[in-house]
């Protein structure tokens, strides 16, 4: 193994740039710039490559790392592997190091990977210096740190294959993630729903409020002014030292270094702060106690996060309360805001921190029940907060294994732990869209029966599964949702195109546009086979199976069983989790005006059943198919 320092150069002088007004303007990257984990630069903020020379800005150029080494950015992974830069060249923050790799000795694209593995990460925090926020990582940490593999083939081929994995990770991340992000919308519709008791039937009133609509007739919906006594907190002033002594500060003191506690309504009861303040700060300023049970709401900075205080407590400015009375529960109340979202996006004010002012917090309103009907409302919501929560959870969980996974992939991978070598030459070889496209069509009517009457359809349906269920990325579709189900005519024209010239099949419509496709063998049919292996590696293989488990269907079977797929897996990519009655309702109503008078749900039942005992579950990867009809309106 080599040391880095015989194999990089750190921080580059500027003075190799030459004459820097020359440039005019160039990349600036602050610390934001730079992304976390496997890195990334933002290139679009720009200022005067002389004015940034003059600065104690760290110096970098296309083809360059840049490296994050204060505390917590270097932990966090910040980082870019620099390439497309507009001016060639580019300053940084002064809290970079950038590396620049000796591309006959080192591949930068493994560089960044071996930058992002555990062992150099634990290296880099080992080697820290300084205290609390200002700890670097030492120069010797990245000089020191040794390349586990010499090989530059090998080290093409781990950042090629790195590069495969990640990606299909970072696409299940992502998939996760929108499905948070459904989940906390349909949370949010779920508390407005319930709070303004939207299922029951019987008498109801205009409530005179946008945001809360109609009401049971025998609600009422007054002010929070009129039912809970209004409080706004107070940030005394940091001058007194005695209000600051460690020892005699015991009140709790809640304040914007709090609100992670609640935010997405992470807890419902806080009785705990990051701060606390004396007795004596408490009486020489407006602070006022509150007692427990009162209601917050987070109106600067973070905005619109509620929480009840267990114990009492001040808070800071940064926050309004609500002392309840006899009239209306606290958990009632807190649920109320957490129904109110719409009304505080609406509200926010101020370019640097978003803000609701406290006259608009004072014109607030609320549904209000019966107190025995709040109570059930409350024990209800109580539930499904459990449920949402519980689905959270999951998905929380869920993509932190992923990153485990992909941190352990790159560390294994990088340090050689991986046999690479069986990988090589299809993680190596250039799978092109347009190869992809060839061998992928040969191989499908290849291996069909000979039936001219499906071919063309059968072999663009195969063509669109490869690509969603077998994960054959390079494919690169773009599907409609057309009448025969999903359908890319560019790609089906190019792949023909293809094949004819590569000698392997002509398409013939002898009977002109609209009538039968067939499929003429040429001189090298057949002849694809070695290219399919090595572009597809073990794919390849999957590719015979899903073939040879549709060659039987005829073209309406193939077609009910496609766009069923289609549209489980749309779903999927949507965060949804769709049951049998809502996969049949989207071929037959959402797909295309055709579909309801080609089948039946009966029909779609059965072939949904096929789907599963075949095991051709949707995973939700792949590209979305595209609407060609307008969606009802439900």
């Amino acid at each position: 193994m080599t040391r880095l320092r015989f194999l990089t150069r750190l921080n580059p002088s500027k003075t190799e740039a030459g004459e820097l007004a020359g440039y005019g303007n160039v990349t600036f990257a602050p610390m934001d710039a730079l992304a976390d984990g496997l890195g990334g630069l933002d290139t679009s903020l720009e200022r005067p490559a002389d004015e940034l020379g003059d600065g104690s800005y760290s110096y970098f150029a296309e083809g360059d790392l840049l490296l994050a080494k204060v505390t917590p950015c270097f932990e966090n992974g910040k980082k870019a592997l620099v390439t497309n830069l507009p001016n060639r060249i580019g300053f940084a923050t002064s809290e970079v190091h950038v590396i620049r790799p000796d591309r006959r000795k080192v591949d930068p694209n493994y560089l960044r990977y071996l930058l992002s593995s555990e062992a150099f990460r634990a290296a880099g925090i080992a080697s820290m210096t300084g205290a609390g926020g200002l700890r670097r990582i030492s120069d010797d940490a990245i000089k020191d740190f040794q390349l586990p593999i010499t090989d530059l083939a090998t080290q093409k081929a781990i950042a090629a294959f790195l590069d495969r994995e990640t990606a299909r990770i970072e696409k299940l991340i992502a998939k996760k993630e929108r499905q948070a992000a459904v989940l906390a919308e349909r949370e949010e519709a779920t508390f407005l729903g319930v709070v303004t008791a939207q299922s029951p039937e019987g008498s109801r009133k205009n409530s005179g409020v946008e945001w809360i609509g109609s009401i049971p007739a025998h609600w009422s919906a007054p002010k929070f002014t009129h039912v809970a006594r209004q409080e706004t907190g107070h940030t005394p002033s940091r001058k007194e030292e005695s209000y600051w002594v460690p020892e005699e500060c015991v009140i709790p003191w809640f304040s914007l270094a709090d609100v992670w506690q609640i935010r997405d309504g992470g807890r419902i009861y806080v009785h705990e702060t990051a701060e606390k303040i004396s007795a004596l700060g408490m009486e020489n300023s407006a602070a006022r106690l509150l007692p427990a049970d009162t209601v917050i709401l987070s109106r600067t900075a973070s905005v619109g996060f509620p929480a009840i205080l267990s114990v009492p407590m001040a808070t800071t400015q940064d926050f309004a309360g609500w002392i309840c009375g006899h009239r209306v529960r606290p958990k009632f109340l807190y649920y109320v805001l957490r129904s109110m979202k719409p009304v505080f996006r609406r509200l926010m004010m101020g370019s640097t921190h978003q803000t609701i002012y406290m006259p608009d917090i004072r014109t607030f309103r609320l549904p209000l029940p019966p107190l025995d009907q709040q109570d059930a409302i409350v024990q209800q919501l109580d539930q499904l907060t459990g449920a949402f929560r519980g689905a959270a959870r999951k998905i929380t969980e869920s993509v932190e294994r992923l990153r485990e996974y992909r941190a352990a992939l790159i560390t294994a991978a990088v340090a050689g732990q991986i046999d690479i070598h069986e990988k090589l030459q299809a993680v190596t070889s250039t799978l092109d869209r347009g190869r992809a496209r060839l061998v992928v069509g040969a191989e499908i009517i290849h291996r069909l029966p000979d039936d001219p009457k499906r071919a063309r359809v059968k072999m663009h349906k195969i063509t669109y599964l490869a690509e969603t269920h077998l994960g054959i990325d390079a494919l690169r579709g773009n599907y409609l949702r057309e009448a025969a189900g999903p359908l890319d005519r560019a790609l089906r024209e190019e792949t023909e195109r293809s094949l004819e010239a590569a000698g392997y099949y002509r398409a013939n419509q002898t009977d002109g546009t609209g009538t039968a496709v067939t499929y003429t063998p040429l001189a090298k049919a057949g002849q694809h086979k070695t290219e399919l292996a090595t572009l597809l590696g073990p794919k390849a293989e999957a590719l015979r199976n899903l073939i040879a488990m549709l060659a039987d269907l005829d073209r309406r079977a193939t077609e009910a069983v496609t766009t069923l797929y289609a549209v489980w897996n749309d779903a999927l990519i949507d965060g949804e989790t769709p049951d049998d009655a809502a996969i049949i309702n989207g071929v037959l109503h959402e797909w295309h005006t055709e579909k309801g008078e080609k089948f039946t749900a009966a029909d779609l039942t059965t072939w949904l059943e096929w789907i599963r005992r075949h095991n051709l579950i949707p995973r939700g990867q792949g590209p979305r198919t595209t609407p060609t009809m307008t969606p009802r309106l439900l």
